[in-house]
């Protein structure tokens, strides 16, 4: 990778030059992946990043905020809750269009119970770690982001384990993490909130089981990945999504071609790494022969029309996410219109879990704003109930000693 994080394209090996791409098989490019971290200098090598504490605006109440600069020369916006010397240590990840503000009510909870949680506002999201290619939003890049913040926090210190919480695209990045050949050795426990496991959700994007109303769902994907998608017709995502998005700890979306970095991560999981299946690009009538109720997706299709610069058909992902066997909460919001995680390609997550404790938790009533379920704080406190619930138990099977 070079300064901004970007990954340099091959010039090795065939070997190399295969893995480093994404061309080669999931399996073999995974197993090497600690190797590769080493031999590159990435997250696995030991650094002695930056924490500089400021008031930041959005900072809320109890949070210690400022900027943490990793090795690889980026540096965030992020929020701790908690005692530094707890034995309980929690990484949270937010998704998109979001900051890691989602969670504060989150980490208050778990700082009441004496746990130490760190959330920081990720590649995109943070004036020093927005690297303009599109490349250095890779997921693996993201991935090795997420670790090193872990490691920053002292939280794999000695050996130390962590348990690790993402929401949306969060989710879906917390699930690849979790895997035995990427850092799922290294975490105590998984939640998701809202996203299944990427290969389930993956079959319902494309192939012979694909689960149509999930496909209309996911339509917007195919319009996020458009090239400068934020841009297009008028700014059109940047002002539906970017300029609503609000702002934390001193940053916001100021223009469409800011908002096109956070927009990446689609352009990166779904085209670059392959890790979901891109869905087929359905027209307005296909749309509608399947849900008479999907207006706004319809009148989305008729905005970008069907032209895409890949196969319209949808294709599967290249480079799947196999098994984990760490206790895993999956919760999911019965409302969501965006990952319809009570259908039963959703349920199938289950059967990704290995060796290791699953909980699959309903929040009735709620979307995909699963810890504020639009304003009904009985809601989000349930998905919270939960998610502390799940974390203590993982504690308890770890043989994890509170004070």
């Amino acid at each position: 990778a070079d300064s901004s994080g970007a990954r340099v394209r091959c010039q090795g090996p065939a070997c190399v030059k295969d893995l480093l791409c994404g061309c080669g098989s999931s399996a073999s490019m995974l197993s090497l992946l600690p190797a590769l971290h080493l031999a590159f200098g990435s997250a696995y090598t030991p650094s002695l990043p930056s924490w500089t504490q400021a008031v930041l605006p959005g900072c809320a109440q109890g949070e210690e905020c400022g900027r943490l600069a990793l090795a690889n020369g980026l540096t965030f916006n992020c929020r701790f809750a908690g005692p530094a010397a707890s034995v309980t240590n929690v990484l949270l990840l937010h998704g998109f269009p979001e900051f890691a503000s989602i969670y504060s009510g989150l980490m208050a909870q778990m700082a009441s119970k004496g746990w130490r949680s760190l959330a920081c506002n990720q590649r995109g999201y943070s004036e020093g770690a927005s690297p303009a290619t599109v490349d250095a939003y890779s997921y693996y890049h993201l991935a090795d982001d997420a670790y090193a913040m872990a490691e920053a926090a002292g939280f794999t210190h000695d050996g130390g384990k962590f348990h690790l919480i993402g929401h949306d695209h969060g989710g879906f990045l917390s699930w690849f993490m979790a895997q035995p050949t990427v850092y799922g050795n290294h975490l105590h426990s998984l939640t998701s909130l809202s996203s299944p496991h990427p290969m389930p959700f993956s079959e319902a994007l494309f192939g012979a089981n694909a689960d149509e109303e999930q496909v209309v769902a996911s339509q917007y994907l195919t319009m996020f990945c458009l090239d400068d998608s934020a841009s297009l017709h008028n700014d059109f995502w940047y002002l539906a999504l970017g300029a609503t998005a609000g702002s934390d700890l001193g940053f916001a979306f100021g223009d469409a071609t800011t908002f096109q970095l956070a927009l990446f991560w689609y352009t990166t999981v779904f085209l670059l790494d392959g890790i979901v299946a891109m869905p087929p690009v359905l027209s307005a009538e296909q749309i509608l022969a399947v849900d008479p109720a999907a207006e706004s997706v319809a009148a989305l299709r008729g905005l970008f029309g069907t032209s895409v610069p890949w196969p319209s058909q949808g294709f599967a992902a290249t480079d799947t996410v196999g098994n984990i066997s760490v206790p895993t909460l999956f919760v999911c919001g019965t409302a969501d219109t965006a990952l319809l995680c009570t259908r039963p390609y959703a349920l199938e997550s289950a059967d990704y879990v290995v060796d290791a404790s699953y909980t699959y938790k309903q929040v009735v009533g709620c979307g995909h704003d699963l810890l504020s379920c639009g304003g009904n704080m009985t809601l989000a406190d349930e998905t919270i109930a939960a998610v502390v619930q799940h974390v203590g138990d993982a504690d308890e099977v770890a043989g994890v000693a509170q004070a």
